[in-house]
């Protein structure tokens, strides 16, 4: 959650006090052990070492990307035709939606402030290869006016992924990385493509990860690989590329000089990779590494004081105990490293880390800690599209939590990330965001790619669907921070 300085704290400590205390204060249930454990960590476990892209990617921006871009280019220039002057759809700006029938079941059950699905059009809320996973706004980058270049967005990532039967590519690898610009004064989005320069800065190639996270400070957005730790893209080099349209398939720079990013008009480089020095056993939610982390999820953490907090979180879907680490970052005013990772020694420097001891399958989180000190969590758990689960715990409760077999809490699709937005201007908002990624499938999906099956449970949101085509589950959504329809949730 955004720290919100001076008078503005005050007024969001007397907002919400009263509520966490009432929470903090309910007793324990049947429940005999905390939700979430304290851990001793070794020394340098878990501990991430830094490799530097920012020269590369200095070069690569001035001397082969040089139509420069900003935010605002991003989200408000409307392409209709592609770089060799056809007309060609796929380029214009896209807009998010109402939410209507079945997919109206991937919000939340409390009063939204947001409530977008993806554009249809596009087929950017049924497509079985591109799932959106992680989310942050500029609301939690600045925390002043929730603006970054005088834009208010929201940034989500998505990966794609490979079907059955499909040979894993050029611009359709499987895990292929991109990030989505949504402007939320207009609705309207775009596509950009991440990228890592190489050969010193001469060239680029695109980023593979799940993209399960991802986090917005100052002019950094930080987005997870899950095995090995967390990549830094800044949005002060958004760069146009030269060839773009539904129909280019390359990427990088060709041996004329010209550059493409797989038909996207705009490219985002890479200048940091903070990595573990191993790689974990297991990152497919069966088995917990004591020694490395799976990286899944990421949040900001701006209060309680200084320093800023990147909270890195675990997906375990099979086993409780995934752990929550929450990184030192340095203020976005700092004379080294400004916005970027705590570095001792060469290495991240850990605030604390925490064993989600009677949780499994988190799929997004945030920590917060209130006016009385006590260190808060709310994490999403994703039930398939069945109803998730959105849980608010703190540093020794012990209340017995909601699970999937419930009946869940939350919206169906699954749930994914949360962020918070605290300002718009100059106006307090207390904005709690998160997005789901699911989709129903339909007959054609199913009996191509025998991945996807039909639901077969009463209690699943998928449950008779018989279309030929997919059916969204896929939403954007804000509920106020502050809702006990939110908060009183475990």
């Amino acid at each position: 959650m955004g720290l919100i300085r001076g008078s503005r704290l005050l007024a969001w400590i007397a907002a919400t006090a009263a509520l966490l205390t009432a929470l903090t204060a309910q007793p324990a249930s049947a429940a005999d052990s905390p939700t979430m454990t304290k851990l001793s960590l070794g020394t340098d476990q878990f501990k991430l070492t830094d490799t530097s892209f920012a020269s590369a990617a200095s070069t690569l921006y001035n001397n082969h990307l040089t139509s420069h871009a900003s935010l605002t280019d991003v989200v408000t220039t409307d392409f209709t035709k592609n770089s060799a002057g056809a007309s060609d759809p796929w380029m214009n700006l896209r807009l998010m939606r109402a939410c209507t029938g079945t997919e109206t079941k991937a919000l939340p059950p409390a009063a939204t402030k947001t409530a977008w699905c993806w554009s249809h059009d596009h087929t950017d809320d049924t497509n079985a290869h591109w799932w959106p996973q992680g989310l942050s706004t500029t609301g939690t980058a600045d925390g002043s006016d929730g603006a970054i270049q005088g834009r208010r967005v929201t940034a989500v990532s998505w990966h794609y992924r490979t079907l059955s039967d499909e040979t894993s590519a050029g611009c359709k690898t499987n895990n292929l990385l991109k990030v989505t610009f949504l402007d939320r004064d207009t609705g309207k989005y775009r596509h950009v493509l991440l990228a890592e320069p190489t050969d010193a800065g001469a060239d680029f190639t695109f980023v593979t990860g799940h993209g399960g996270g991802i986090v917005w400070y100052a002019n950094y957005l930080y987005v997870t690989d899950t095995s090995h730790g967390i990549r830094v893209f800044d949005i002060n080099k958004l760069a146009k590329v030269d060839t773009y349209g539904s129909g280019v398939s390359t990427y990088g720079i060709d041996s004329a000089g010209r550059s493409s990013a797989c038909g996207y008009p705009y490219v985002l480089p890479e200048v940091h990779y903070y990595k573990q020095a191993g790689t974990p056993s297991d990152c497919s939610g069966n088995t917990i590494d004591p020694e490395q982390l799976c990286f899944s999820w990421l949040s900001l953490d701006k209060s309680g004081g200084a320093p800023y907090k990147l909270v890195a979180g675990e997906w375990q879907g099979y086993v409780d105990g995934g752990r929550v680490v929450r990184y030192q970052l340095n203020p976005s005013g700092s004379a080294s490293y400004p916005g970027l990772l705590n570095l001792s020694g060469g290495k991240t420097v850990i605030e604390d880390a925490w064993a989600a001891s009677r949780y499994r399958g988190l799929q997004g989180g945030m920590t917060w800690t209130d006016s009385q000190g006590v260190l808060n969590f709310a994490f999403h758990k994703g039930c398939g599209t069945k109803p998730g689960v959105y849980s608010h715990t703190w540093e020794g409760d012990t209340r017995a939590g909601t699970t999937c077999g419930d009946g869940g809490n939350w919206s169906a699709g699954p749930p994914q990330a949360l962020s918070y937005w605290p300002k718009l201007g100059t106006e307090q908002v207390d904005e709690l965001w998160g997005l789901t990624e699911g989709i129903c499938p339909g007959s054609d999906l199913t009996a191509a790619h025998p991945e996807f099956k039909a639901a077969t449970e009463e209690t699943d949101v998928c449950w008779k669907y018989a279309g030929t085509d997919n059916l969204s589950l896929r939403a954007v959504f804000s509920v106020g921070f502050t809702d006990p329809a939110v908060q009183n949730l475990h």
